[in-house]
């Protein structure tokens, strides 16, 4: 299966669920402070990517950390992903961690993973068969990553950015906890952005739970005076809902893109990193 999209769409999934190589899995994630449903049906073979409690770095201080990629291939093995799976990635609320478990396998070196657009929400409204629990692998995979670095940035990536202006630093979080006036959803952390960064809150680009369509999202980068020959690193809070502008961008036709994977739960955190208010 050759797809040029990152997304696919319900009627789509529908059609292949049975295909051999195919796994689905349920990335869903609640915001900070919330709890996921435990009553939520799954789409039927669905298996479990929990990346606050399973795939993350175990011994991180900060929330759902990238692990390094001997310790993901392991986990995905665990769920019989092998190089060759086609994956298909959704969340619970149609569109909001889904994209960060696409870019992680973009990071490791897998391309051949999609988001659900509309998740499960869209599924359900379809009509779209559901089951009560996720699945479980009956084999184990054969995974070997092939880590591509410059797909994420670090603070001192961006301290250094905050300088020259290259990447541009793009803040998905709402614009009141982007100025300051608004307190983080974490406790301990300033409030402010990192300066010279744009704000672009993920939720301006999502509507039903669906990502906008390719023209409007190239009208929202067009606003902002962002250009495709542009190098772009995307934060957060977490580095979460960085990647749903991050999937804009790519869908729109950036190419140098990058998550910061710390994003405010490290830069707030950090005293010594300079903190911008507005």
């Amino acid at each position: 299966m050759q797809l040029e999209s990152p997304l696919v769409s319900t009627d789509w999934l529908a059609a292949h669920l049975r295909e051999p190589d195919l796994i689905i899995l349920d990335a869903s994630m609640a915001p900070p402070g919330e709890q996921l449903s435990p009553d939520l049906a799954c789409i039927p073979g669905a298996r479990r990517f929990d990346m606050d409690r399973q795939v993350c770095a175990p011994h991180s201080p900060l929330p759902h950390t990238l692990p390094s990629p001997e310790h993901f291939a392991a986990l995905v093995e665990d769920m019989g992903i092998s190089n060759h799976s086609q994956i298909v990635v959704y969340d619970q609320a149609g569109l909001y961690s889904a994209p960060r478990a696409w870019w992680m396998f973009k990071i490791m070196g897998h391309d051949r993973i999609h988001i659900l657009d509309g998740g499960l929400p869209l599924w359900q409204e379809q009509g779209h068969y559901t089951a009560p629990t996720h699945g479980l692998s009956k084999e184990k995979g054969h995974f070997r990553p092939n880590f591509r670095g410059h797909l994420v940035v670090c603070a001192e990536d961006l301290l250094a950015a905050a300088q020259t202006g290259s990447p541009k630093i793009v803040d998905a979080r709402s614009r009141p906890r982007f100025c300051g006036t608004q307190a983080e959803p974490r406790p301990g952390l300033r409030g402010g952005h990192i300066p010279g960064s744009l704000n672009l809150p993920f939720s301006e680009l999502i509507q039903a739970g669906r990502l906008l369509d390719q023209p409007g999202l190239q009208q929202v980068f067009t606003a902002l005076n962002l250009h495709k020959d542009q190098a772009l690193a995307f934060s957060c809070g977490s580095g979460v809902t960085a990647c749903i502008p991050l999937l804009a961008a790519y869908i729109c036709g950036f190419h140098r893109l990058a998550l910061y994977d710390g994003s405010w739960a490290e830069w707030g955190a950090r005293s010594e990193l300079p903190v911008q208010t507005d």
